[in-house]
């Protein structure tokens, strides 16, 4: 039974996430801003610990750290994120360009790094960031949302950095394009869809794929 940790449980794919490792039987640690309304949401087994976690907060996650000091966590997966809006040139919003780059890019890093020793002892040794292909570079033909593409390119840097400085310690550090999965349960990718295919990505993954950028069908995509 494997350890997972997982940020921003309250919704979409990191409830998801939550709820796929928990029936599969490992031992899923969920933080959420609201671990009330996960819980009252969901009937969980023992193998689920619901905690509550502002990734913004380094206090916070730090403490929460302190109090994990002595658990492996095989996955450390940073889902809690600001998906948008998407928004023009025009009407870019600076208080929201701050404030997603301190929960898409920043907090990421705290967790990360909160988080090493951890992933360290476990037997999978595994950090995924789960990104966004608006994130690359290449990839970016249609302009406009600057704090969001800007967050998850810097994202992509720091999932890069952080694969780097801890290949030595064979730990596998990747980042994920989880598909276009709107809220709407009715309309693109669902998320039950998406994260059983990041999952696939995860469980796979090894030293020799440290450093790479999937989308998640498992195809690798250009920075």
């Amino acid at each position: 039974m494997a350890t997972i940790l997982i940020t921003g449980c309250d919704r979409g794919l990191g409830e998801e996430f939550a709820l796929q490792y928990a029936a599969k039987g490992d031992h899923v640690i969920a933080t959420c801003l609201s671990p009330a309304g996960f819980s009252a949401r969901h009937r969980l087994g023992p193998n689920v610990d619901v905690v509550g976690l502002d990734v913004t907060d380094e206090g916070a996650v730090l403490q929460l750290a302190a109090d994990l000091q002595d658990r492996e966590i095989d996955i450390l997966i940073n889902n809690a994120g600001i998906p948008g809006p998407h928004l023009s040139l025009a009407d870019t919003d600076l208080h929201l360009w701050r404030r997603m780059l301190e929960v898409n890019l920043i907090a990421p890093f705290v967790v990360s790094k909160a988080f090493i020793e951890n992933v360290a002892r476990s037997e999978q040794k595994v950090i995924a960031f789960i990104s966004s292909r608006m994130g690359s570079i290449s990839l970016n033909n249609t302009g406009i949302s600057y704090a969001y593409r800007s967050s998850k390119a810097g994202l992509n840097m720091v999932m890069k950095s952080f694969a780097i400085d801890l290949a030595p310690r064979q730990i596998c550090v990747l980042g994920i394009h989880p598909g276009n999965v709107p809220f709407a349960a009715d309309a693109g990718l669902a998320a039950s869809a998406s994260v059983n295919r990041m999952r696939e990505i995860i469980a796979e993954a090894g030293p020799h794929q440290t450093g790479t950028f999937y989308n998640y069908n498992g195809q690798i995509l250009p920075w």
